[in-house]
């Protein structure tokens, strides 16, 4: 069993450490079939840049991940073994939470299979009431020994780069503009 200081120590790492190195792979270059097999490290061929901002000793990091020519505003709260994941999406060209969550309805089927639930909302800006973000929540819970057990963080893990990296990859089929700087949004 942990002690609270090494269970605080052990999700600073996860959030702080193992996730920026994995968001770092939302966005890779495959080899292509025109050449001759290579090994290849994901380290290697990983384009994804990654800015974090975290406040010591709290149980969240918020990510800024800029991939597929594009930036997704990415929250990750994990409480010992239970994990939210909220993405933030600037609410422009009348997107809102029912809009967002239809074009992403493919998407969402496929991370709900991994065991995720997820709830939509429209979240105004404090101090900016004309302007607003649409959320994406998605709620999972590991195992209680979660931060025990490094084969359970390399799963939820590495679901969380894949999720955010399909989210990007509909979020541009659909046309969805990601990105809060661009859109001039507080980040």
């Amino acid at each position: 069993m942990l002690t609270i200081f090494e269970a605080q120590k052990r999700t600073e790492q996860f959030l702080t450490g193992q996730m920026i190195e994995a968001l770092r792979a939302v966005e890779y270059e495959l080899p292509s079939f025109d050449t001759e097999p290579v090994d290849v490290e994901l380290a290697d061929v990983a384009r994804s840049r990654v800015e974090i901002r975290h406040v010591r000793g709290a149980s969240d990091a918020t990510y800024l991940v800029n991939a597929f020519g594009d930036e997704l505003l990415m929250q990750l709260q994990l409480n010992v073994h239970r994990l939210v994941v909220v993405y933030r999406v600037p609410a422009l060209d009348a997107l809102d939470a029912g809009t967002l969550a239809v074009r992403l309805e493919r998407w969402r089927i496929g991370a709900e299979h991994a065991g995720w639930k997820f709830g939509w909302r429209d979240a105004p800006i404090a101090g900016e009431p004309a302007r607003r973000y649409v959320e994406t929540y998605c709620y999972a819970f590991a195992g209680a020994d979660f931060l025990e057990d490094e084969t359970q963080q390399l799963y939820w893990r590495t679901d969380i780069v894949q999720m955010t990296r399909y989210y990007m990859i509909e979020a541009g089929r659909s046309g969805i503009r990601l990105s809060p700087r661009r859109a001039g949004f507080p980040v």
